[in-house]
């Protein structure tokens, strides 16, 4: 897989997740809306029954209140709260049977208003279903029984008939307690009440099952939303973790194959499935790896060539580099020193000149011709004895680096003669 094609992938997992979770969201927000709309219409709904048993014992109260004392107040209470059921006259504000109360007391009323809405509206808007319309029926019926019985009761009062225009006569109120306390009124009131009561539980168990239908719905957006969070979250992860595994994991090895190179282990090779460029930049690294490595066994060829054909010289040869120490010895010189084993790298070459003057003169004549010729100097062997010898020295190249090459000719070992020839530093 190519990094782009992970990028993309990454991208569009991101996109779809947002998509998701978006469309999970806001159909759980409709749904909260829809739970919100429900409460209010279940509210309004349980109201409104309990506005109608209400409204029809406020009637029956003023009603044999006015039957009892004759008092004309409460008749026009009685006919002010069935104005107000037939939509003539706004709903009092608050709760509807202290409002009453506190007028029939002579009171002053509590101030505002409520909707100027008949109940036989209210009712309509409410858009009951068919077993709650049955029941509002009979509420009806009960209802009407009870309103035609009370207009009796109150045509009694004043002397008429009921349903009559006559002159007022003698008020009758024994008639009228009959009526109000009458067998069918009672029959009638107790038919309004029980059907009111079933309409009641009726709204209270449909509204209570539509608003626990929409707690499930919503339960069940947020879950879909969760399920697609966790889910995609999961992909994010499971792509976070390929990369890791295509694409981290191999530049740490690419990392570590460069550190090998840098400390000169040519071997080392770098295997492992990758992102196509990260495959790219191993199988290039690898390449290089095995150039050098190829390069590096032609030089240690050369150097083996170099040292045999050393070896076969009575001159010991030891280069140095632009810090004043040694970068390579040849055996022989070394064999000066007192020692052809050990290893002389990185050692001051200072440390070869027994006599400070001699060491002035060699880097005096470095410095000003860029070459020794014949200087004699004291050379300081290993164990702290020293020998004499000639030194001849010229700068050479190797490897892009300028090097001080230094013959060494020793005076008393090995049989070498003060007179021997120098050889010819620029070879």
């Amino acid at each position: 897989m190519k990094l782009k094609t992970l990028w993309i992938t990454a991208a569009l997992v991101s996109l779809l997740a947002i998509v998701a979770l978006s469309l999970a969201l806001n159909a759980a927000g409709n749904t909260q809306d829809e739970i919100i709309a429900l409460e209010k219409r279940r509210s309004e709904t349980l109201q409104l029954a309990a506005r109608m048993r209400q409204s029809t014992e406020d009637l029956t109260r003023m009603a044999r209140n006015f039957a009892v004392t004759g008092d004309r107040r409460y008749e026009e209470l009685y006919l002010r709260i069935v104005s107000v059921r037939d939509g003539k006259q706004p709903w009092p504000p608050g709760d509807a049977a202290v409002y009453w109360d506190v007028l029939a007391a002579g009171g002053a009323p509590p101030k505002g208003e409520g909707e100027t809405l008949a109940l036989a509206d209210a009712l309509e808007r409410a858009k009951l279903p068919g077993s709650e319309q049955s029941l509002l029926q009979r509420t009806r019926s009960a209802q009407e029984t009870l309103a035609r019985l009370e207009r009796q009761a109150l045509a009694a009062m004043k002397g008429q008939a009921a349903g009559t225009e006559s002159p007022p006569g003698q008020p009758d109120p024994v008639h009228a307690l009959k009526i109000l306390y009458g067998a069918e009124y009672l029959e009638a009131k107790a038919q309004s009440q029980q059907a009111l009561g079933e309409l009641q539980g009726e709204l209270d168990l449909r509204t209570r099952g539509d608003l626990v239908m929409s707690h499930q719905a919503f339960a069940r957006d947020l879950q879909s939303g969760w399920l697609a969070f966790f889910g995609f979250a999961a992909a994010g992860v499971g792509t976070l973790l390929f990369a890791l595994w295509r694409g981290l994991i191999p530049l740490l090895a690419l990392r570590r194959h460069a550190d090998a190179l840098v400390n000169g282990n040519y071997t080392a090779r770098t295997q492992a499935r990758a992102l196509r460029e990260v495959e790219e930049l191993m199988r290039g690294l690898n390449e290089a790896a095995s150039r050098l490595e190829s390069g590096a066994r032609e030089l240690d060829e050369k150097d083996r060539y170099l040292e045999a054909l050393l070896r076969t010289s009575p001159l010991g040869l030891v280069l140095v580099d632009a810090k004043n120490r040694v970068r390579w010895t040849s055996r022989r010189l070394r064999e000066f020193l007192g020692d052809s084993k050990q290893d002389l790298k990185q050692m001051p070459f200072e440390e070869f000149f027994a006599d400070a003057s001699e060491l002035a003169a060699f880097r005096d004549g470095m410095e000003r011709k860029g070459r020794v010729r014949e200087l004699i100097a004291r050379i300081r062997r290993r164990d702290g004895s020293e020998f004499r010898a000639r030194l001849d020295s010229a700068y050479v190249e190797r490897s892009a680096e300028r090097l001080a090459a230094v013959w060494v000719q020793a005076f008393g070992l090995h049989a070498q003669k003060p007179d021997a020839p120098a050889p010819e530093t620029g070879a």
